[in-house]
């Protein structure tokens, strides 16, 4: 049953957005159920910002990309907000506005960070307190068990964590009695989430070597980029890439942890390759053009996409930072900056 909403209650929640660093795909339910898996991601100061207040709400008025105003749950158009509100609300009218700091569907977790913040604002709302990871799960099981979208899920723990984080996804043979630890207090026990320890000094290597640049908006949803990797989950040539990919996603970690960016960065090559050989698809003409021109005239070690793909933003590693700059601005390719954000999904009074 659950709780009520506190009377004229209004929140904030603030969910930061996500670079990857190493693991893509390996997150997929259809690879790590059977074969376990591993990712690496890093959230930054840019966030999904969900306010929601039940003060003197007669209807449901809600502003996403649309606006919405309904008398009854049932008849919330927007699927996410729709199935967060029959599965995790009381059915209290309330107002809700999101706005986000980057343009949505550019391959930085937009869609996940708005999943995890609507969720934890309702949280919030109704006094309920949950920590990162069964924020996290209850995030997953909405968007892929709910929604039944083909999605991943490094980018909710990721985000509902904050920080640099490593993420283990553990094979359904590998977790016993997994359904009754996921009863118990609402986490999954096929996967956890580890902050990785990260000196100072590597956060501000992050800050100053790591550079995003926009491609284009995306072509293709990221569901329909990672369809092939569900296709073919059964193919051994994808299980082969998947496991290389989480294999170089531990190299990396353990980099991090040592400081080592220069290995990181000389990573992102061989997962570039790895990319192309899942989805070829998923790298656009212009995305080509930019991680060549990074690489050569802007003497990058290495760039990887920072989502699904085509399109969206590509994450540059130079230890000539400067010098990128000023090949990708030549070339049109805007640059967002960032530093680090240690914090995950948060929410507090409005």
């Amino acid at each position: 049953m659950l709780d009520h909403a506190r009377v004229d209650q209004a929140v904030v929640a603030r969910a930061p957005l996500r670079i990857p660093l190493g693991g893509g795909g390996t997150d997929l339910p259809s690879h790590y159920r059977e074969h376990g898996g591993f990712a690496v991601s890093a959230t930054i100061d840019r966030h999904v910002h969900v306010m929601l207040s039940t003060a003197f709400a007669r209807r449901f008025r809600l502003k996403h990309l649309e606006w919405e105003e309904v008398e009854r749950p049932e008849e919330i158009r927007h699927p996410i907000l729709h199935a967060a509100v029959e599965h995790h609300w009381d059915g209290t009218p309330f107002e809700l506005a999101s706005v986000g700091d980057v343009l949505p569907g550019t391959g930085l977790g937009s869609s996940s960070a708005y999943t995890v913040g609507v969720l934890r604002a309702l949280a919030t709302a109704r006094g309920e307190d949950l920590g990162p990871e069964q924020l996290a799960a209850r995030a997953c099981r909405l968007e892929i068990e709910h929604l039944s979208q083909s999605v991943g899920v490094r980018d909710q723990y990721a985000i509902a964590a904050g920080g640099v984080t490593a993420v283990t996804l553990r094979a359904d043979g590998d977790v016993a009695e997994a359904d009754g630890g996921r009863a118990a207090d609402g986490a999954d026990p096929q996967v956890s989430v580890r902050r990785l320890e990260v000196s100072d000094r590597t956060l501000a290597g992050l800050r100053e070597e790591f550079l995003l640049f926009f491609a284009g908006e995306r072509r293709q949803t990221s569901q329909a980029m990672l369809s092939p990797l569900i296709e073919r989950g059964r193919d051994d040539a994808m299980r082969r890439n998947l496991d290389r990919t989480a294999e170089i996603a531990r190299e990396v970690a353990t980099a991090l942890e040592a400081g080592d960016l220069a290995t990181v960065g000389g990573l992102m090559d061989e997962q570039w390759a790895l990319k192309i050989e899942r989805t070829p698809d998923a790298i656009t003409a212009r995305v080509a053009e930019l991680r060549a021109l990074a690489v050569g005239a802007g003497r990058a070690r290495g760039a990887v996409l920072g989502g699904a793909g085509g399109g969206g933003f590509l994450l540059v590693h130079s230890a000539e930072p400067e010098v990128t700059r000023a090949a990708m601005d030549a070339a049109g390719a805007p640059e967002l900056r960032f530093a680090i954000e240690q914090r995950g999904c948060s929410a507090g009074p409005a």
